[in-house]
């Protein structure tokens, strides 16, 4: 391979992971818009704070049930299908969610969110460390987390400019997700396949290998979970404006 060819290889694999990147901080945009946003209205709706907290606890839920078959789904119709797909209804979700308006409802419907958003976050990950160069592997990652971070921020300050009653907010997140479906289809032909041959492991297996590192996702996953639903509802409670 001559040099010309060897820069115009990595300025692609540079692309596609500039791809994945932008197609999951805009997926964490309308993730981070949508928590307070349907905190808020179960409060106005005089859901308690216990009951808003069951329902947002119905989304990390589907996190963990969809997990174990993110790889079988991934070999059986291809990542990139997959996290298409996934997109496609992350947007009809969210569409339902708001054309309901019924707590009740929207445990099953924050349930499916969930399902359907986790392989993009999964598979995301999977084509970035995949895609990044060996020796840039650790900054590539913290852009990437830093970058999603930076997603999940923005979605709040969405509200700022649509509010948080009627159709405007959930149409934002609507074409949040139908905008990152369309930037994943952009780098789709330039990203790795998902291959999982000879590299199984049980998950079982790998817990006692890592059960510090565990402990601490849990922990700050849990934390973020708590921050993203339930300080809307502690500021409404204390008379502080949404906005």
């Amino acid at each position: 391979m001559d040099l010309a060819e060897q820069n115009s290889d990595e300025t692609m694999q540079w692309a596609a992971i500039t791809g994945v990147i932008a197609t999951v901080s805009v997926f964490a945009i309308a993730q981070g818009l949508s928590y307070p946003l349907l905190s808020f209205i179960l409060q106005r709706q005089g859901v308690s704070p216990a009951m808003i907290g069951l329902s947002a606890a119905m989304t990390p839920v589907g996190f963990i049930v969809s997990s174990p078959l993110i790889p079988a789904l991934a070999r059986r119709f291809g990542a990139g299908r997959t996290a298409l797909t996934c997109a496609a209804l992350s947007a009809i979700m969210l569409a339902l969610i708001g054309w309901t308006q019924n707590v009740y409802l929207w445990f099953p419907l924050r349930f499916l969110i969930g399902v359907v958003t986790n392989p993009l976050y999964v598979l995301s990950e999977i084509w970035v460390i995949a895609l990044a160069p060996p020796l840039r592997r650790g900054r590539v990652m913290g852009v990437y987390s830093t970058v999603i971070s930076a997603g999940f921020a923005a979605g709040p300050l969405c509200l700022l400019a649509v509010g948080t009653e009627g159709w405007p907010p959930f149409l934002v997140g609507i074409a949040a997700f139908v905008f990152c479906g369309a930037c994943l289809a952009l780098v789709l032909r330039r990203l790795p396949k998902v291959d999982e041959a000879g590299h199984r492991v049980s998950v079982m297996g790998f817990m006692p290998m890592a059960w510090l590192l565990l402990s601490a996702v849990v922990v700050a996953a849990g934390f973020e979970q708590a921050v993203l639903s339930l300080l809307p509802v502690y500021g409404a409670h204390y008379s502080i404006e949404e906005t």
